[in-house]
């Protein structure tokens, strides 16, 4: 008793000395925050217990088991179409048609040659050293899921340089669009998985994933008819909480149930409320308050269900990811920087501004993991986690360098 007293105060102090340092870290270079939540969730995994207890002289029972994870399934499901609800109510139409095609072609670029680039690779390394069931719909659709979510830009670091240094130049507002756009574009690719799964696992249903993708764009507008319906005009806070779960649960609800994609169908439902709803402040407002809490559960919840793959190749592929993600960004910007019309709003070094990740997907990785359990899942959920950690210690860095040499910041060395 007292060996196990002494092992969770060990775990509770690693958990705290890790939080500490990583927000120092994060208050100086910019670092996304919570990755002492990930620690969390990994002192809270079943197979960490499962490897102490094979390792040491006695038994240490995990507080989580398979039981408690099916039971939270439909809970973190929800969680993760709020966060949906969330960024899809940031996406505007107006902006959209209003933003200079530059930077919309600059989104488009990073979103799908990433993906080819990334997806490419990712499939013959796959196919060659890793398939044991010759099931080649499984490989595209794994592949295809690595390069969506390890390409997946963020706005994070570009909008807190930003802020500090009071950025207002061409080039720095014209790759800051860029890359909220291309987060949004890669959002609405990622949906198209659960399309392509629904069309092999369901043959009796008669759909193409064409079907199936039209079908969580429809329900999502019919979730939102009812919001306007009931809540078009209010302006009670309160009753608008209620009547943003409401929704939020309703649409999870369905696409965890037909094994669609909760966050992007609430995604598009928020694309709905955010652009036609009267009260779109008070809604992104009362979002906003619940955003880090909802953070820090999927983070925590990511670090419980990872897994580490125990083959020689798959680790390949996990270390190398980061060098081929560095490779795909750069190849990828130089061509648009090479197509580009506009030369003043661009920079042949851009790829650096769209290395850094947040925790977002870890929100896409959770929503993954839920529906598709393969011998390719523990591959990458582990490859975007590295990813997450290695750029997002170097992203920092190399954003202000590049700023600096752009002459974006002024009076700053590198």
């Amino acid at each position: 008793m007292e060996t196990l007293a002494l092992f969770l105060l060990i775990l509770l102090a690693g958990y705290l000395g890790t939080g500490l340092v990583l927000r120092k870290i994060s208050s100086r270079n910019f670092f996304p925050s919570g990755m002492e939540y990930l620690i969390l969730g990994l002192l809270l995994n079943p197979g960490l217990y499962y490897f102490l207890s094979s390792s040491l002289t006695f038994d240490i029972v995990s507080p989580i088991n398979s039981e408690i994870l099916s039971k939270m399934a439909p809970v973190i499901s929800g969680v993760t179409g709020l966060i949906g609800l969330y960024w899809g109510m940031k996406f505007s139409l107006v902006e959209l048609l209003k933003t200079n095609r530059e930077q919309i072609r600059v989104a488009i670029y990073d979103s799908l040659l990433t993906t080819v680039i990334i997806g490419s690779a990712a499939f013959a390394f796959f196919y060659y050293f890793i398939d044991t069931t010759n099931n080649i719909l499984e490989i595209l659709l794994a592949s295809y899921a690595l390069a969506v979510i390890g390409s997946m830009s963020s706005p994070y670091l570009l909008q807190k340089f930003r802020e500090k240094y009071e950025l207002t130049r061409k080039l720095t507002d014209s790759l800051y669009s860029a890359t909220r756009f291309a987060l949004f574009f890669s959002l609405i690719m990622f949906g198209a998985i659960f399309s392509f799964y629904n069309f092999n696992t369901r043959p009796t249903m008669q759909l193409t994933p064409i079907e199936f993708f039209t079908i969580s764009i429809g329900i999502a507008i019919s979730i939102g008819i009812l919001f306007f319906i009931f809540l078009g005009r209010e302006s009670d806070t309160r009753k608008i909480f209620v009547g943003i779960l409401g929704i939020t649960m309703l649409g999870s609800g369905i696409a965890y149930y037909l094994g669609l994609s909760p966050l992007f169908l609430c995604f598009i439902l928020g694309i709905l409320l955010g652009n036609l709803s009267r009260i779109k402040e008070k809604v992104i407002d009362t979002i906003e308050r619940m955003i880090s809490p909802l953070s820090i559960v999927l983070t925590i919840y990511a670090g419980i269900i990872w897994v580490l793959p125990d083959s020689t190749a798959a680790w390949v592929v996990i270390l190398s990811f980061p060098l081929l993600k560095v490779i795909a960004k750069f190849v990828t910007h130089k061509t648009a920087f090479i197509a580009a019309f506009e030369k003043d709003r661009v920079h042949s070094g851009q790829g650096i501004i769209f290395l850094s990740s947040d925790i977002l997907v870890f929100a896409l990785l959770i929503n993954y993991a839920t529906v598709f359990n393969n011998q390719y899942t523990p591959i990458i959920f582990s490859a975007i986690i590295l990813n997450v950690l290695t750029l997002g210690f170097s992203a920092s860095f190399f954003t202000k360098r590049f700023l600096v040499e752009s002459s974006e910041i002024s009076g700053e060395t590198k």
